[in-house]
């Protein structure tokens, strides 16, 4: 355990030692709070807000939200229960109709073209 800590402390020693000793980027702010580019980013978000609410966007938003609302709350939702039972008869449908698909392809692919068509044509052909 001992060796894994100073290799750690060696290892944070080499990284800070390696940055290149040259100016910063273009576009970072070693001394601002916010990076140049939050900046700029939230001027426009800003201007495209204030522009919407001159256009009448944000109430047209605003008005669908809350009738939206008010749709969902004349909706009668299920409980538990009825939950459960419509899982469960979506899940036996599901598996009914996997099985027919399985064996209508089963038959169909593999006995019907395989033995009866391709045996029948083939086989009635070469005698």
């Amino acid at each position: 355990m001992e060796e894994t800590n100073s290799n750690s402390g060696a290892a944070q020693t080499t990284a800070t030692v390696g940055q290149p000793a040259g100016p910063p980027d273009v576009g970072s702010t070693m001394g601002s709070p916010l990076p140049l580019d939050w900046i700029i980013g939230g001027v426009v978000l800003l201007v495209i807000l204030v522009i919407a609410k001159k256009i009448g966007w944000l109430d047209r938003i605003r008005v669908f939200f809350l009738q939206t609302r008010e749709e969902l709350l004349k909706c009668s939702w299920p409980n538990r229960e009825e939950l459960r039972g419509s899982t469960w008869m979506v899940l036996v449908a599901v598996g009914m109709l996997g099985a027919f698909t399985f064996l209508a392809d089963w038959f169909l692919g593999g006995f019907l073209i395989q033995e009866v068509l391709l045996k029948g044509i083939g086989g009635g052909g070469a005698g």
